[in-house]
């Protein structure tokens, strides 16, 4: 006859390893809520789920309006619809670096700002600096943001497929501007150096 000390702990083994087996679902954590926690910047609080979602559906339009919301929330000029130069020095690295991951991710490495990188540098531009803007006008070129030796002017002329050029996606440039952006891309480039997610090759 068994003892009832040894019945009562025979039953706690049993019990705690049915609980390993198969956990309550009170107490289990989601796929989804486990996966999502680490898409919310611990450094601004932005949750970047939205954008890893269009991406994975492979609406890139909807996810280039989302980058560049995400950006301006990011530095805390979501309300006045712009940000200034200054504004992009100071992004968190976090968020930069989140953005960059998933574009990279979900378009096979075609898409990001580090896909971008490399071109805007054998174009001879200079990170934080300012050269002859016909080597601005090249970048452009290369990844599709100028047809007709011009810039265009509307984002409905970006191709939003992943037959566009390397590097053609995201744009930050705003709806109506008829520049190519040129000293707020090289201080979004000196960025990427300064966080680590890009290097300049030597010589350049």
């Amino acid at each position: 006859m068994i003892k009832k000390g040894l019945f009562y702990k025979v039953c706690f083994v049993v019990s705690l390893t049915l609980v390993q087996l198969f956990p309550l679902a009170g107490f289990s954590q989601s796929p989804a809520n486990s996966t999502n926690s680490g898409l919310i910047s611990p450094d601004t609080g932005v949750d970047y789920t939205k954008l890893k979602d269009l991406l994975a559906a492979g609406d890139w339009r909807k996810a280039n309006d989302a980058t560049t919301e995400l950006v301006l929330k990011s530095v805390g000029r979501d309300v006045v619809g712009w940000m200034s130069v200054e504004d992009l020095k100071k992004m968190s690295c976090w968020d930069l670096g989140t953005i960059d991951r998933l574009w990279k991710e979900y378009s096979k490495g075609r898409f990001g700002f580090s896909a971008q990188f490399p071109i805007f540098i054998a174009t001879g531009n200079k990170p934080g600096r300012l050269v002859a803007i016909e080597n601005y006008q090249e970048f452009g070129d290369q990844v599709g943001w100028r047809n007709k030796n011009d810039w265009i002017i509307f984002k409905e002329n970006l191709g939003y497929s992943l037959d566009s050029p390397t590097g053609h996606l995201p744009s930050l440039r705003s709806q109506y501007q008829i520049s190519g952006n040129r000293f707020e891309y090289s201080t979004l480039a000196q960025r990427m150096v300064t966080c680590n997610l890009v290097s300049i090759p030597s010589g350049k």
